[in-house]
């Protein structure tokens, strides 16, 4: 009967610390790239998806960067599940920059084609594409090293309950 409670108390890491990670990495980062857009660090419009939503009140001025940022927070938040299921047993900061690297690439080079709002990498100045390098880089570095520490934190913390069980039986 031990034997069969110390399995039961084998549990996954929870998905929703996962999701919470994809939260406030979206509401971070998403405030850095405005305030790197704001400064003029890049050229680009981050907040150009909101073009394709047919609102009038949204298209200029708090209200586009507001719906901006929630677009931005919603797509981290599906990056982070993605990063959770595929890369989360990693335990190198690597995984975490080159998550960041590739969806460098996807965006840049893969969605542009099918994103008019999306300028190709090659028409990117050099401080648009150092900036948007380093972000996305530091975004992945952000959502990897946070959800593989988690669930690093969780397996000791198994290993510490497994182990308590077993000396209480």
């Amino acid at each position: 009967m031990g034997e069969k409670q110390v399995k039961e108390s084998k549990a996954e890491y929870p998905l929703g610390y996962a999701l919470a990670i994809g939260l406030f990495g979206g509401l971070i980062w998403s405030i850095v790239a405005q305030l790197a857009a704001y400064f003029h660090f890049m050229t680009i419009d981050i907040n150009a998806i909101v073009k394709y939503v047919n609102i009038a009140k949204i298209q200029s001025g708090f209200p586009k960067v507001a719906a901006g940022m929630v677009f931005q927070i919603i797509v981290s938040v599906i990056l982070a599940m993605i990063y959770y299921f595929l890369l989360r047993k990693s335990k190198t900061i690597w995984s975490g920059v080159l998550f960041g690297a590739v969806i460098w690439v996807i965006l840049f080079m893969i969605i542009h084609p099918f994103a008019a709002s999306i300028p190709s990498w090659q028409k990117l100045n050099a401080n648009t594409l150092s900036t948007t390098i380093c972000l996305l880089v530091l975004y992945g570095l952000f959502i990897g090293y946070s959800i593989s520490y988690g669930y690093e934190q969780h397996l000791l913390r198994e290993q510490r309950l497994n182990a308590w069980q077993k000396q209480s039986e």
